[in-house]
């Protein structure tokens, strides 16, 4: 603020002309650097910020229930049993299970590796089939004794299982469709 040199008016700096008066004013600038470059307005960045932090979160929220978060989250992937067991340890498993099967049912059994009618050794890289021979007091026992194994009986190359119960008189089959294996050169 200043006043007006002729009449003493106090004015306000902006004022081309005092209102009292009419003198011309210098209209003084309120500038203290050198160079008169007018500034321009700044914006407000707060909202700008804020917005984007919710569009960034809502983002994040959105993701993690989509199959992109799914993936994410769902850790490492576990790998089946089945893939690297040979049919030598299928074949051992089958034989522990049945084994430990009769044995908890107290019950005894001979177990028998053919193919073809002929009998083979366990061990044999071809399929064989397995027969059982038991004697079960409860012919519903062969439950407990033979569902255990039924998913190893496609990796242990045994498409066809017999229990034969001596006491009950009664045999049963299991079979499982062996898919035939494709050279490694063919299908690629």
């Amino acid at each position: 603020m200043h006043d007006c040199p002729t009449c003493r008016v106090p004015l306000h700096g902006h004022e081309e002309r005092c209102p009292s008066c009419g003198t011309p004013q210098y209209v003084r600038k309120g500038k203290s650097s050198f160079f008169d470059i007018q500034k321009e307005p700044s914006v407000n960045m707060a909202p700008i910020i804020v917005t984007a932090l919710v569009i960034g979160v809502v983002f994040l929220i959105a993701v993690q229930f989509s199959w992109i978060g799914q993936v994410m989250n769902r850790g490492q992937v576990q790998e089946d049993p089945m893939e690297k067991m040979t049919y030598l340890e299928a074949r051992q498993l089958i034989e522990t299970k049945i084994t430990e099967g009769l044995t908890a049912v107290g019950a005894k059994g001979d177990l028998k590796w053919t193919s073809n009618g002929e009998e083979v050794d366990k061990n044999a890289d071809q399929n064989v089939e397995l027969m059982i021979a038991t004697r079960l007091s409860d012919p519903s026992q062969r439950r407990a004794i033979i569902d255990p194994i039924k998913d190893y009986m496609e990796k242990a190359k045994i498409p066809t299982l017999t229990m034969t119960d001596s006491k009950s008189n009664a045999t049963w089959t299991y079979t499982v469709a062996i898919p035939t294996s494709l050279p490694d050169d063919a299908g690629m």
